[in-house]
């Protein structure tokens, strides 16, 4: 396989290209191209840009993943060619809010198509033009109701863009057992529903009278939404269950692109039906396996690309949105005299060493001590110890910081990686009336409530011209949120991976983003000097790694503690 990504050198463009499995064939079709050269990693070369086209030429026939600008995920191929695809509505229908061009192409071909996989990428705004069309079908007779399922999280969001676009009557399905039994029957006596939203989770336990359902009154559209969690057919239950929903169209979405190995694809576009070998002649087709049945090398890609390409909308936020620029602004401090006395104990304390009245986050591996180094540098308060500025330099700085940014009128997204900290600061900076997901507010509705917790959150921000922060735990809401209210992002701490630090730019960074007073999304970083969070910084900027890391694999703790000098890296 080959990784592929653009890089600038003493002002020149490049494409850096590492090999990740060697073949000899590979580096011998690199060598042929004029102006080629050896990278400073072991089997990486590079080009100049200008050969772009030779390259792409050359390597059609092997596992290419082409790591884009602003796409850290990378792509088997950049889908289907939009250029003759129409920007204005090829059918009558007006939404209540109007698409974009871009969407309404994506319109169009929902109209045309039974089937697609929709792989734009995050924030390009994948989720109106797809409800607006079933709404277009169903007005016109081209199709009856439809189920959509995604991840829990996501279900509200869902419903709340339906309202926002369509006029259709719309269902989330949730609650207790003996409450979701009663509302299938309901549905199936009730005709003036357009589409029932479910989790995977749901879907799954729910499996038998779904079916049932679609026995008395079958859907007519099903959309597998962050269809990259339902991929392995083999592995998962739930990605053998969605095939039991024969539906006459089907639609997968997902920002992940497909994917970072080719076996991956192969469920995705089974159960979009145009996958024309069952899984055990595409293994014989596409891939070689050694005596265990592991794979080994593809082969006859340049064929799987031409169909993946045929049945995939793929595009680039870059590509399609006029975003404003993304700023990014760290913010040194100093720790407070009492943070720096307990970090250099942290320091030089053995791996076993027990602090008497701290309660470190317990972090069970070879990172823990980086770990509390890092809790340490955020606020003492978060282990037990001294409290408020006193303890932390950072929260000193964020008040500094956050006074700055309200009173030109604009929203800010916290987040960090400990949910002590971000009930500190919510509690810290109540006079703010802020909004808070930290992981312990539930995904779904309870009973009586139109909306779960977690989206009563997200709409408290978005709406709510009182409520100008909302503070984030990293891991609980670098997915499935949508705060484009905010056009200021500050990081207290930050994850390992790149990836999950480009998804919670993501929330921000997307579709219906203006920037604010300031015209640019404004990344702030709080590092504590002489501290872990320099090298953390460092970490994230080793371009090699931002390209080696994704969303399904962020990088390995070997990787994290070489970089971090812990450890040597050993190349074999």
């Amino acid at each position: 396989m080959i990784e592929i990504s653009k890089i600038t050198v003493g002002g020149e463009d490049y494409l850096k290209i590492k090999i990740v499995k060697f073949d000899p064939e590979i580096v011998a079709k690199i060598m042929t191209i004029e102006g080629w050269g050896l990278g400073r990693e072991p089997l990486t070369y590079g080009v100049p840009y200008s050969k772009a086209q030779e390259l792409h030429a050359k390597t059609f026939d092997y596992m290419v993943i082409w790591k884009a600008e602003g796409d850290n995920m990378g792509a088997l191929t950049g889908g289907i060619d939009t250029s003759d695809v129409p920007e204005d509505y090829i059918t009558s229908y007006t939404p209540k809010i109007p698409l974009r061009a871009h969407q309404i192409q994506t319109f169009n071909l929902l109209m045309q198509r039974d089937s697609l996989l929709i792989s734009d990428q995050e924030g390009v705004g994948k989720t109106p033009p797809i409800l607006c069309s079933q709404e277009a079908k169903m007005q016109q007779g081209l199709a009856g109701w439809g189920i959509f399922i995604t991840k829990a999280a996501l279900t509200y969001d869902v419903l709340n863009q339906a309202r926002r676009f369509t006029n259709m009557n719309i269902v989330v399905l949730g609650g207790s057992v003996k409450k979701r039994m009663n509302f299938y029957h309901e549905l199936a006596e009730r005709n003036d529903i357009h589409l029932v939203i479910m989790s995977y989770e749901l879907y799954r336990q729910d499996l038998d009278n779904v079916l049932m359902l679609h026995r008395i009154k079958p859907f007519s559209i099903t959309y597998c939404d962050e269809m990259h969690k339902v991929r392995n057919i083999i592995t998962t239950q739930v990605g053998k269950d969605i095939h039991r929903l024969e539906t006459v169209q089907r639609y997968g979405i997902t920002a992940t692109p497909v994917i970072n190995e080719l076996i991956d694809c192969y469920n995705i576009l089974a159960w979009l039906r145009v996958m024309p070998y069952n899984y055990f002649s595409f293994m014989k087709k596409f891939c070689i396996q050694d005596g265990y049945g592991r794979v080994i090398k593809y082969q006859n890609v340049g064929e799987f690309k031409t169909l993946l390409q045929a049945n995939m909308l793929r595009r680039l936020k870059t590509q399609v949105l006029d975003l404003p620029p993304v700023i990014h602004k760290p913010i040194y401090v100093e720790l407070t005299p009492a943070q720096r006395k307990l970090y250099k104990e942290v320091e030089q304390a053995d791996e076993d060493y027990e602090f008497e009245e701290l309660d470190f986050e317990d972090i069970p591996s070879e990172l823990a001590k980086f770990a509390r180094l890092m809790q340490v540098a955020e606020s003492m308060e978060v282990v037990g110890g001294v409290e408020g500025k006193r303890g932390s330099a950072k929260l000193a700085a964020l008040e500094e910081l956050l006074e700055e940014i309200i009173d030109r009128g604009e929203k800010a997204v916290v987040f960090t990686r400990s949910r002590r900290f971000c009930n500190i600061m919510y509690e810290y900076f109540s006079k703010y009336n802020p909004a808070i997901i930290h992981g312990d507010i539930s995904a779904q509705a309870k009973a009586g409530e139109e909306v779960s917790p977690r989206q009563q959150q997200v709409d408290k921000f978005q709406d709510d011209p009182n409520c100008p922060v909302i503070f984030c735990v990293s891991s609980a809401a670098r997915e499935g949120v949508t705060l484009t209210a905010a056009n200021n992002i500050i990081s207290t701490s930050k994850d390992w991976s790149p990836a999950y630090e480009s998804q919670k730019l993501g929330r921000v960074w997307r579709y219906g983003q203006e920037g604010g007073t300031t015209g640019s999304i404004n990344v702030y970083s709080l590092i504590a000097q002489g501290t872990i969070d320099e090298k953390v910084e460092s970490l994230l900027e080793e371009k090699q790694f931002i390209i080696e890391s994704s969303v399904e694999q962020p990088m390995s703790t070997d990787q994290i503690l070489s970089l971090l000098g812990d450890r040597e890296v050993v190349t074999v």
